[in-house]
């Protein structure tokens, strides 16, 4: 068998396993410390490409999910609102019929009808002060919210004052006065019944809207995960390998360069 004292072939040959270990062992080892397959572009651009689209579709889908959450507050806010005035309106209604009573005397009907004229204070009250983040709520000025959402979801809430419900300038000081006064708040409770129930409507619209981009979300992290994530196990049992064919590389280059001067020195150089 000859023996090469001045050929470097073995050794590029092993400096080329040497830098292709090294190269993939610092790969693996970037993988494992940031837990991503997919670090940049050159590790894999398509899988990049559709990783990043759907942390956007996510990243839009949590802030819609965010928006919609508030605007459920909102719904909840203003129909809090209205249960107070529909308690104020019956009670405003038990006042009028005890007022209708003919044997009452008129300065009874007028004691009765300081507290209606209170409680309608409260009521306009009521649809002026109910806000959410400075919005006004029930005196019509808002109009439509827009909550911000893929498709223009929008609160609406019908006008809530108590010129809208009708009860302005309620009189239970006459049986005529309190007589007519019933048709009225019954109207205006008929008025706040379907003010509430088109909310409530709204709100199940809402939380099924988050329902729908919660599990959308889900969904979307798990197949980026899929494409952007490193699978540990898999990564380790290559870094060993790379590991392996390093010290295989080192070994190899350092024998490389033994033969030649074990041979010089055979040959008396």
């Amino acid at each position: 068998m000859g023996l090469n004292i001045n050929s470097l072939n073995p050794a590029l040959g092993t400096q080329r396993v040497l830098a292709d270990a090294a190269a993939k062992l610092q790969r693996k080892q970037a993988e494992l410390a940031s837990g991503l397959r997919i670090n940049r572009a050159a590790d894999d651009a398509a899988g990049l490409q559709a990783a990043e689209n759907y942390r956007t579709r996510i990243l839009q889908y949590t802030q819609e999910s965010n928006n919609l959450q508030t605007g459920v507050n909102v719904v909840q806010t203003a129909d809090a609102a209205l249960g107070t005035q529909q308690e104020a309106v019956g009670r405003i209604r038990e006042l009028a019929v005890q007022a209708a009573n003919g044997t009452l005397t008129p300065e009874q009907r007028n004691a009765l009808n300081e507290e209606a004229q209170a409680l309608l204070g409260q009521v306009e009250d009521t649809a002026q002060n109910t806000e959410f983040n400075g919005t006004k709520l029930l005196n019509g000025s808002a109009g439509p919210i827009n909550v911000g959402t893929e498709g223009g979801e929008q609160i609406a809430i019908n006008d809530s004052t108590a010129d809208a419900l009708g009860v302005n300038g309620l009189d239970l000081t006459t049986q005529a006065g309190a007589t007519a006064a019933l048709d009225q708040l019954d109207e205006a409770s008929s008025a706040i019944d379907r003010n509430r129930a088109s909310l409530g409507a709204q709100q199940s619209r809402f939380e099924r809207a988050i329902e729908v981009r919660g599990t959308a979300t889900q969904n979307m992290q798990a197949s980026e995960s899929m494409i952007r994530d490193v699978d540990v196990a898999n990564a380790t049992i290559e870094q060993t390998r790379n590991q392996m064919r390093l010290m295989q590389g080192v070994f190899a280059q350092v024998q490389s360069r033994i033969l030649p001067q074990s041979a010089a020195k055979l040959l008396g150089a």
